[in-house]
């Protein structure tokens, strides 16, 4: 019975080691790494706002489809986010120089307001307007009245008069004159 334990052991053991072993292969032992200290000094990311960058990144470059010019690939764009209570704003821009241009496309970036749940409350593109205007020019809140985007009360008249229209012969079947509807003469 103690062979058998110390034998199941010594594979769980072993498939362990082997998980790992793959870590440890494809590495550049050349390169130093610092420390914690010196990567802490960066800015830091919580779990709800790394998940929010991914649900944003997955969002806006969907795994499938067909393959993407450079311009349009996540490595081509710069990250941002910021944490307000139980929302993460996430804002996604092209970094044109990454592909060797100077300027960026037109309609090229995204904003994301998610909550830390990983859920996409809005998403809002480049040439989409805003839909809610803040009340004292104060963007943080996101403003508390909407914008009318209707055309305003007074009516705009669009009718086109008979002077105007514009008549195109009919022909029903397809251009070829026939007094009876093709019947030979």
């Amino acid at each position: 019975m103690k062979t058998k334990s110390l034998a199941l052991l010594l594979i769980f053991i072993s498939v362990g080691c082997l998980h790992h072993r793959g870590w440890l292969q494809n590495q550049d032992p050349s390169v130093r790494m610092p420390g914690y200290d010196a990567i802490m000094a960066g800015a830091p990311i919580d779990g709800p706002t790394l998940r929010a960058l991914q649900v944003a990144t997955h969002d806006f470059f969907p795994a499938w489809g067909p393959l993407r010019a450079c311009i349009d690939t996540p490595e081509a764009h710069k990250y941002y986010a910021v944490r307000r209570g139980e929302l993460i704003y996430v804002a996604i821009l092209q970094d044109p120089s990454y592909c060797g241009r100077a300027h960026s496309s037109l309609d090229s970036g995204v904003r994301y307001a998610i909550s830390v749940d990983g859920r996409i409350l809005r998403r809002l593109l480049d040439d989409e307007p805003e839909l809610d205007a803040p009340e004292d020019g104060n963007a943080e809140d996101g403003g508390s009245e909407p914008v009318s985007l209707d055309g305003g009360p007074t009516a705009i008249d669009v009718t086109v008069p008979p002077e105007a229209r514009v008549s195109f012969p009919v022909i029903a079947d397809g251009g070829i004159p026939s007094p009876d509807g093709g019947t030979p003469q």
